[in-house]
């Protein structure tokens, strides 16, 4: 809705200026944008339900009876009488309330093959239980008093794989999640499957949404170490609502100086940077933590490569090329052919880094053809952001991808009609807005 909205509204607008544009108000992509968000809450509310069937997500595997029980490590003494039985066919851990998680023999995990383990005295076995059943399982004398080894609280959580995730092209059973961090995997969902066996031998990949079961503590070291997003129960931080008004004021004054054209944006926000750090409405730590470094350099290097096919040549190569193929095409057909070869590069490739490249083309192209640069660069402005045909295209499509439930060819029944209607809704707007 403004120039601030999105990243790719500010690279559009930068690299515009580089080439001798005049720069872009603040608001002056409100109307259209207001014209365009309309439409899509339109699209997701009454037609996007009838081209999607129902799907079974992770939190299909969650309940309450589920949540909150506890992990309990009991072990078997000498002389009990479930030395030498088969683990999976004790009654005692087969009770309701009671679920067989592991069997631990010194410090090798044997859950991989639980059905053909039989207990040995000094086996630890691991069950999940409530409180009731914890208490009855402290008075049963084949086992060890439960309360001497442990029992810690649990719950269960939806990760994330995120393409920043330290798990992707790893095996769950190399990670080692029990020893290392006391958190069990119960279930990975995968391309609208849950699976829940052989586990151990899964290759985590990004997009996979994992189950797992731990004290909340565990979960949370996990997830900061390995980079991963919890879904069902989000990290947060106390809330600093002292300094909300300044926060806001911050905010506030940023929009009515740039809109007054008092000091370029890029100078105000360094100056809001500096006033919420100073103001202690944000510490160094959090303000680094929210850089992705990653995202940062392919920015950097992607400016680089832009400058390169300008300097090299190759951005005139294209404008020779295309200019007489679309000469002659009404503004509304230029605009559309814009908006086509930007919308399908950003579904394959970063939109940040799309927008970089592709606004010298068109601005190159508008002069070639002898018409205003503006429209078309409001044209890659706006489908540099729109990429709803795969789940690759943007950084949250990943995200609702696996815990929602949602296959590949999802996002292409619903993202591909929402990119064409939007890319021909932006075709006729934008040259009433910003006339060629």
């Amino acid at each position: 809705l403004t120039l601030i909205g999105t990243s790719t509204n500010l690279l559009v607008d930068g690299v515009a200026r580089a080439q001798g544009l005049s720069a872009f108000s603040i608001f002056e992509v409100t109307p259209l944008g207001i014209v365009l968000v309309v439409w899509g809450m339109v699209y997701l509310r009454f037609i996007a339900p009838l081209l999607l069937p129902d799907r079974a997500s992770m939190s299909d595997l969650l309940s309450d009876k589920s949540r909150m029980k506890f992990f309990t490590e009991a072990v078997v003494p000498l002389g009990s009488d479930l030395i030498g039985r088969t683990v999976t066919g004790v009654q005692l851990f087969k009770r309701d309330g009671v679920r067989l998680v592991d069997v631990l023999r010194g410090d090798v995990s044997l859950r991989r093959n639980l059905q053909d383990v039989s207990l040995m005295a000094g086996d630890r076995v691991v069950l999940r239980s409530q409180v009731s059943e914890l208490l009855s399982l402290q008075r049963d004398k084949s086992l060890r008093r439960v309360d001497q080894v442990s029992a810690v609280e649990t719950t269960t959580v939806e990760v994330l794989i995120t393409p920043g995730c330290k798990m992707i092209g790893r095996r769950l059973g190399d990670l080692r999640l029990r020893r290392r961090f006391g958190v069990y995997p119960l279930a990975v969902h995968r391309r609208n499957q849950n699976i829940g066996q052989h586990l151990d031998a899964l290759t985590v990949r990004v997009g996979d949404t994992l189950l797992l079961e731990g004290n909340p503590a565990d979960i949370q070291r996990l997830a900061v170490e390995m980079e991963l997003v919890d879904v069902s129960h989000p990290s947060g931080r106390a809330f600093r609502r002292s300094h909300a008004p300044i926060a806001i004021a911050t905010l506030f004054g940023i929009v009515v100086s740039a809109a007054l054209g008092i000091a370029p944006l890029f100078l105000l926000s360094i100056c809001a940077v500096a006033l919420v750090l100073l103001t202690r409405c944000i510490d160094a730590d959090e303000a680094f933590s929210f850089i992705d470094g990653r995202l940062l350099a392919l920015i950097l290097a992607m400016l680089a490569i832009g400058a390169a096919l300008e300097h090299s040549g190759a951005v005139t190569m294209v404008v020779l090329w295309a200019a007489p193929r679309i000469e002659g095409l009404s503004p509304i057909l230029i605009i559309w052919m814009i908006y086509l070869f930007t919308s399908m590069l950003t579904e394959m490739v970063s939109n940040n880094a799309v927008a970089v490249v592709v606004t010298p083309v068109a601005i190159g192209l508008a002069q070639a053809l002898g018409v205003d640069a503006r429209p078309l660069v409001v044209a890659v402005m706006v489908a540099a952001s729109a990429s709803f045909a795969t789940p690759i295209g943007y950084q949250t499509n990943m995200m609702v991808y696996g815990p929602g439930g949602y296959k590949f060819t999802d996002f292409i029944k619903v993202g591909l009609p929402l990119n064409l209607s939007i890319g021909a809704l932006a075709s006729l707007l934008i040259p009433y807005f910003w006339p060629l």
